[in-house]
């Protein structure tokens, strides 16, 4: 499955929810974590999410059944134009092709 996540939380708690998070998806940006894992890696982090939850933290996620279904991309701004610039997120991709 494709997931992103993104959280809400304390500031003195930010740390704990990057380094659980890094363990099974890429950091993209501040609290914004984006991969592919497998049924089992996701129940193992459902766990762990539940465990380290406290009342009031908001946790936001985005699934799909496989990376196919969703495109996942970001923009950042070109230095020499200006210009926005789109490019596709691929490196959390498991390397498996649909034939």
């Amino acid at each position: 499955m494709f997931l992103v996540i993104t959280y809400d939380v304390q500031a003195d708690r930010t740390e704990t929810y990057r380094k659980l998070l890094t363990k099974f998806l890429t950091h993209e940006q501040n609290s914004v974590f984006a991969g592919d894992l497998t049924e089992s890696e996701y129940m193992k982090l459902r766990r762990s999410l539940s465990r380290l939850a406290i009342p009031g933290d908001r946790i936001l996620q985005f699934s799909a059944k496989n990376r196919h279904n969703v495109k996942a991309s970001s923009f950042s701004k070109n230095h020499g134009n200006g210009a926005l610039e789109e490019r596709d997120l691929l490196h959390h991709s498991m390397g498996s092709l649909i034939l």
